[in-house]
């Protein structure tokens, strides 16, 4: 008698079987797999919305720069202005190394130091190296700022060359590649 009460016992502390566990598993690996992906989209659309708030505010004091300087650049570089022009923007909205003519761009520039020259107008006091605070910098590994950056670590590109077909904004074009890094592509953001 006692041998079927035993078996009664344990047929009522039946455990999972194995289907049962793979069926959980999946459930949460495809709910993982979700929110990573909802997560990702989130966080690159939140990046693009840095990446225009940065650009207006660029935009801004870059006219602010154009009243009091005069003009944003020399009409006649000889240098690619695209490809410095993460440096330029920089020498013109914190004044670093802007020389004595007070332009960004020109024979004239000095070195960097991480701190605005004599005299200097400081247009975005978050462009300081030193703090960084909004993570504009892009020191490269050196002790100077190198160029501002957009939310994926890419320069941020500038053009005002007046009588360039590819000009498309009367006063200047202000840019970044977006998160593909790319220049030229749909994800582009753009002041024009």
């Amino acid at each position: 008698m006692k041998s079927s009460h035993k078996n009664l016992k344990t047929k009522g502390l039946r455990g999972f079987t194995l289907v049962e566990l793979l069926t959980v598993v999946t459930i949460i690996v495809i709910l993982s797999g979700m929110v990573v992906g909802v997560s990702s989209f989130v966080q690159r659309k939140a990046a693009v919305e840095k990446a225009r708030v940065q650009m207006e505010l660029f935009n801004l004091k870059i006219n602010e720069y154009k009243a009091d300087a005069g003009g944003y650049l020399p009409p006649t570089m000889e240098e690619d202005i695209e490809a410095k022009s993460g440096l330029i923007i920089y020498r013109m909205l914190y004044g670093d190394g802007i020389g004595a003519d007070g332009i960004a761009g020109t024979a004239d520039d000095g070195a960097l130091d991480g701190e605005p020259d004599e005299g200097a107008v400081v247009y975005i006091p978050d462009l300081n190296p030193n703090t960084n605070n909004q993570n504009w910098i892009d020191k490269k590994g050196s002790d100077v700022p190198v160029e501002i950056v957009d939310p994926w670590g890419n320069p941020w590109r500038f053009r005002n060359q007046k009588g360039d077909p590819d000009q498309q904004n009367p006063d200047f074009d202000l840019w970044s590649v977006g998160p593909d890094g790319k220049n030229g592509t749909e994800d582009d953001i753009r002041n024009w």
